[in-house]
């Protein structure tokens, strides 16, 4: 619990922390410090910021930012568990960029006007596409770069599918603090996106599909990863089983050593006693000699009285021998049966010790296992749920745009037909009421816009839906002029 706590803590300071970096306005350094690299280019970029400033040059530094944006995109998409993510969740992310740059094209200059006073308010937007790209340690980016270059020279197929592998997740090593980051990059991107005109903010809305993809891409890479990096049930057991052949394998050892020093220590007892006797014998033969060179009456007698002395001290020798070649091996026998009873307890000691500690950590693994793949699992689904509404908010904002367009201008064949037919009329219905009756709410004014909304509700009643999405377009701009 208390690791979850300070887990929740980080996560919630690191957001804070990246999201102030993007939406925050950085101060400037005192007139007397020399300036890094990094206030040089925040000074650029307010010169071209500046309302008085062309606004060619704030179209040219936001088409920079998505091709930065779609460069650090690719490398990215080179991660098989990445392109399976966007696919999963409908984005086609390089696509997504591509329009919105030629959108931006398209854009005119009032309109420009207006996208670069709201960008203006987020000094930290240009920072995007370096916080991404940040996310590919160097070992992950050799690996990519490398199949770029084999892909582009045709050693293998583009967009090759491999599965997951733990070299991609170890390569990868995203942590804790780099999921926080695109978390807040999430929620910086958003912020921006919610304060641009929907009409506008097609290169906001791609940006925003697409941190969001990669932050959940960093959190799946971080599952692989933990994955191939613990511990099984099988390493375990084999670590114990290794411990415990080992542990054996000592003890037999100990025993062979403490038996053979005993052995040893007995073998030279007997021959100290031995060398012992042998002395003892000679010196008596010598002195028995010496007796018999003596007289005879006198040699008799001490003859006697020496062979009396001779039996009783080789009575002696031999049974204190005996009793102490027996008493070393009885304790010899007592030791040997106490060290093996005491390795044997050990050994059952151990084995039982490490069979608990397999089952535990088992357990524990397969429990964090599961915590992980629930927890994967519920920040996909809202997700995806997320993507869903921004698909329909982008959807509206297309609809809402070609609205806007002239009489004369050719509508997307898409919007002509009703759901029913595989269109979007329906919609266009829907939404052309809606902001007739939003303007009138607010207190404005939508001139003859509803008499041109009746027309079109009676075209697309009796089945002219080319006339009354035309009309619809009518009475969409009669009510926004």
């Amino acid at each position: 619990m208390n690791r979850l706590r300070r887990l929740t803590l980080s996560l919630i300071s690191m957001m804070l922390i990246v999201q102030l970096s993007f939406v925050t306005p950085t101060f400037a350094a005192p007139p007397s410090a020399p300036q890094s690299a990094k206030q040089i280019e925040r000074e650029r970029l307010r010169q071209i910021m500046d309302p008085a400033a062309d606004i060619e040059a704030f179209r040219q530094e936001l088409s920079d930012y998505l091709m930065e944006m779609e460069a650090a995109l690719r490398l990215f998409s080179e991660i098989s568990v990445v392109r399976r993510q966007f696919k999963q969740s409908g984005l086609e992310p390089v696509a997504m960029l591509a329009g919105a740059r030629q959108r931006l094209a398209d854009l005119k200059p009032e309109e420009l006007t207006l996208l670069r006073a709201t960008y203006a308010k987020f000094p930290g937007w240009r920072e995007a596409p370096r916080v991404v790209s940040s996310f590919i340690k160097p070992d992950l980016r050799e690996r990519l770069e490398s199949r770029i270059a084999a892909k582009n020279a045709g050693d293998i197929q583009p967009y090759f599918v491999t599965a997951d592998n733990c070299a991609d997740g170890i390569a990868a090593d995203p942590s804790n603090t780099d999921i926080s980051a695109a978390e807040a990059a999430v929620i910086a991107a958003e912020a921006i996106q919610d304060a641009i005109p929907p009409v506008l903010n097609i290169p906001a809305v791609a940006a925003t599909a697409i941190v969001k993809g990669i932050a959940l891409s960093l959190v799946t890479l971080k599952a692989i990863k933990d994955d191939c990096t613990g511990l099984d049930a099988t390493a375990v057991e084999n670590i114990v089983n290794t411990a415990k052949t080992e542990i054996i394998n000592n003890a037999t050892t100990n025993t062979t050593t403490i038996t053979g020093a005993v052995t040893s220590a007995q073998t030279a007892i007997i021959n100290n006693d031995n060398s012992n006797r042998t002395a003892i014998t000679v010196a008596i033969a010598g002195a028995q000699t010496a007796i018999n060179n003596n007289t005879t009456s006198t040699a008799s007698a001490n003859t006697t009285t020496i062979t009396n002395v001779l039996t009783a001290v080789k009575n002696e020798i031999v049974t204190n021998d005996n009793s102490n070649k027996t008493m070393i091996v009885t304790n010899d026998n007592a030791n040997a049966t106490t060290i093996n009873t005491n390795l044997t307890a050990a050994k059952n000691m151990i084995v039982a010790n490490d069979n608990t500690n397999t089952t535990t950590i088992v357990n524990n693994d397969n429990a964090n296992k599961t915590m992980i793949v629930n927890n994967d699992n519920a920040n996909k689904t809202a997700i995806v749920a997320n993507d869903n509404a921004n698909k329909d908010l982008l959807l509206r904002a297309h609809i809402e745009a070609d609205l806007a367009e002239a009489d004369s201008a050719t509508p997307v064949a898409w919007y002509l037909t009703p759901t029913a037919n595989g269109g979007h009329l329906d919609l266009v219905q829907t939404i052309v009421t809606q902001t007739l009756a939003n303007i009138l709410a607010a207190g404005g004014s939508i001139g003859n816009a509803q008499s041109f909304l009746d027309r079109a509700n009676a075209d697309k009643a009796a089945g002219n839906f080319k006339a009354a999405y035309a009309n619809y377009r009518k009475a969409y701009k009669a009510a926004a002029n």
